[in-house]
């Protein structure tokens, strides 16, 4: 039994993730979090989404509204059901992270650019202001993440030579 004083000697303490990463995880969730927030926003607001972008359309005049919003209605759903299976590619990331993955790091830097152009693409189309405000949290997430990635800590926690993934697979 040991005291509380005493020093740990679980042998993983020396390879736990170091708060830089975690905080790259925190926004890795965060941003995963907006994602979801914003979803079910769309999908609880689609009518009135689709009457919104309907209104602030310059369509010609004659063009069928029934076929349009249909249209839309698809766009909605193609924006809505790709979050699942981000959320299972998120997780997989995140635990990438925690082992030290190169390949992991490089991708959240990936993700991060995607993620920042796609959201700011999205403020210059037709969308209310509560779905323009998502998506400025989520860019601001992405470029707090991308600056967080580009610490020199974190690029050398992720280091070609660092290979904590490999480190771990083989127990001494």
């Amino acid at each position: 039994m040991t005291t509380p004083d005493a020093p740990t000697t679980d042998p993983d303490a020396a390879a736990t993730t170091p708060p830089h990463v975690r905080r790259m995880v925190v926004l890795m969730l965060a941003n995963l979090a907006l994602s979801a927030l914003l979803a079910g926003l769309m999908l609880v607001f689609q009518e009135q989404l689709l009457d919104y972008r309907l209104a602030h359309l310059d369509l010609p005049a004659g063009t069928d509204l029934a076929a349009a919003r249909e249209t839309m209605r698809s766009s909605v759903w193609s924006k809505v059901l790709p979050v699942a299976l981000v959320a299972l590619a998120y997780l997989w990331l995140i635990h990438g992270l925690q082992m030290g993955q190169r390949k992991a790091y490089r991708q959240v830097v990936l993700i991060s650019v995607i993620v920042l152009l796609g959201s700011g693409l999205t403020l210059f189309q037709p969308f209310p202001w509560w779905l323009r405000a998502v998506n400025v949290a989520k860019m601001l997430v992405a470029v707090a993440l991308l600056f967080l990635a580009g610490r020199p800590q974190v690029r050398g926690w992720f280091a070609a030579t660092n290979r904590h993934d490999m480190a771990d697979r083989f127990p001494s």
